[in-house]
């Protein structure tokens, strides 16, 4: 009889813990008056609340795993989208620098072009005549 008693004892003692476990704090009277009613929905309860919040967490976590996925998907995007546009830069860096030599070429054939305009201009001014001997005496009539 001892030993039943020292194995209820162990049994109760081992409820105990196992309902504070799961965070229900119990007195040693409700785990008697369990094991007097054989009434152990307490268990049951709290097995079932504990499954579905787990389960709960668990699509949370794995939802969270295919945001972080796709996150991860969209940084290599954006990483190749980068490694492209250096690539591009890269390559147009030839190209830009002989626009710029072109640019450069023009602005001073440009300054060129308005100095011989000048000269032509004061030519113009300097000589009124030729205006006149043009007009009278044209190329044409004085070939035949």
């Amino acid at each position: 009889m001892s030993s039943l008693c020292e194995f209820l004892s162990r049994c109760k003692h081992f409820i105990i813990r196992q309902l504070e476990v799961s965070g229900r704090d119990v007195a040693e009277e409700e785990v008697n008056e369990m094991f007097a009613t054989g009434k152990w929905e307490v268990f049951n309860e709290n097995l079932l609340n504990d499954a579905r919040i787990t389960r709960s967490q668990l699509s949370e976590i794995e939802q969270r795993h295919k945001e972080l996925l796709s996150l991860e998907n969209n940084l290599k995007e954006l990483r190749d989208l980068f490694m492209d546009i250096f690539m591009l830069v890269e390559e147009q860096g030839a190209y830009i620098e002989h626009i710029q030599t072109n640019v450069e070429r023009t602005q001073d054939y440009v300054a060129v072009t308005n100095e011989k305009f000048k000269m032509a201009a004061r030519y113009k001014k300097k000589n009124p005549l030729r205006q006149l001997c043009c007009c009278c005496c044209p190329p044409w009539r004085c070939c035949l």
